[in-house]
């Protein structure tokens, strides 16, 4: 059994279907297809049920994956073993993380890290937090970088730093002047209220962003008119500088793409618990290399 076949077999028993396996794996249709009858003919018996419900492990499948998950855990554990016994010299790190935080942190800790150690490889993959913790528990991914959501079942969360949300404004908003002194000591809620008959720039409700902006406005009783709904937060933010109304931002996204050029970012106060926790989430079971913890270390640094 060769690491590429049991990533393939976990990933055709995630998805339960042969093209979402193989796009999730990047490798072509038929080459996937191959690679599951040539396992199966090295065996001699079925590891999956072709129906239209699509590809269900039979009982000798279900031991097959349950085997390939601990084999693949303990090779991770090997390279972590491997990685001390070369001292930092040579190894890798496979991680994913969003696009978005992606773009925060990677230009400030990967040229450094490189530095530090040129031997040690990095693979990094921007995918969503779906994606991530499937392809953790498969053994595909060292840990992970993200904003947390909710516990998942055999994944362990190390809290990375805060990440405090923002009411954005444009720099020539009529209370600008006024509130100047809360860009330092955040606006309290009765502050917060001033801004109830103001037009609000909101991003779209499958978001996890929009869900703070709902919570911060539910806690500080604000009914916010929205003007325009978009999927960018960049979007909501040029909108914001060009006088077409408000938003809220984590601080993280506040110069991701652009400054804040034409705009005014209040934090808010600390009774509407408006932030995001940044974490590395990483398998229950598995200790992490010395690779990785020097790369935590400096994550944490640049948080």
């Amino acid at each position: 059994m060769t690491k590429n076949e049991l990533l393939y077999i976990i990933s055709i028993a995630e998805h339960q279907n042969l093209s979402q396996a193989a796009a999730d794996l990047y490798i072509a249709q038929p080459s996937l297809t191959q690679a599951l009858q040539k396992v199966e003919q090295e065996f001699g018996t079925p590891i999956f049920l072709r129906s239209g419900d699509g590809m269900i492990l039979t009982p000798f499948g279900e031991r097959y994956v349950q085997t390939a998950r601990a084999i693949l855990k303990r090779y991770q554990q090997f390279l972590g073993e491997l990685d001390e016994f070369h001292e930092m010299k040579k190894g890798k790190i496979c991680f994913g993380i969003p696009q978005n935080l992606g773009t925060y942190l990677l230009p400030n800790i990967l040229p450094e890290f490189i530095e530090q150690y040129p031997g040690i490889q990095i693979d990094y993959r921007e995918i969503n937090s779906v994606s991530m913790n499937r392809q953790l528990m498969s053994g595909k991914l060292d840990f992970c970088i993200m904003h947390f959501q909710e516990q998942q079942n055999g994944i362990v969360y190390e809290h990375l730093a805060a990440d405090p949300f923002y009411l954005v404004t444009p720099a020539a908003h009529p209370l600008a002047k006024k509130h100047e002194k809360f860009q330092l000591t955040g606006l309290q809620l009765e502050d917060l209220k001033q801004y109830e008959h103001d037009y609000f720039i909101a991003i779209d409700k499958r978001q996890a962003l929009r869900e703070m902006a709902d919570h911060i406005c539910e806690k500080a009783d604000l009914h916010p008119d929205i003007r325009f709904t978009t999927k960018s937060m960049e979007t909501a933010k040029r909108l914001v500088a060009a006088g077409m109304g408000n938003t809220f931002l984590p601080r993280s996204f506040l110069n991701l793409f652009s400054n804040t050029e034409g705009l005014v970012c209040y934090p808010l106060c600390e009774e509407l618990h408006a932030q995001w926790e940044m974490v590395l989430a990483s398998q229950e079971s598995v200790t992490l290399s010395r690779a990785v913890r020097s790369f935590v270390n400096l994550l944490k640094k640049e948080c």
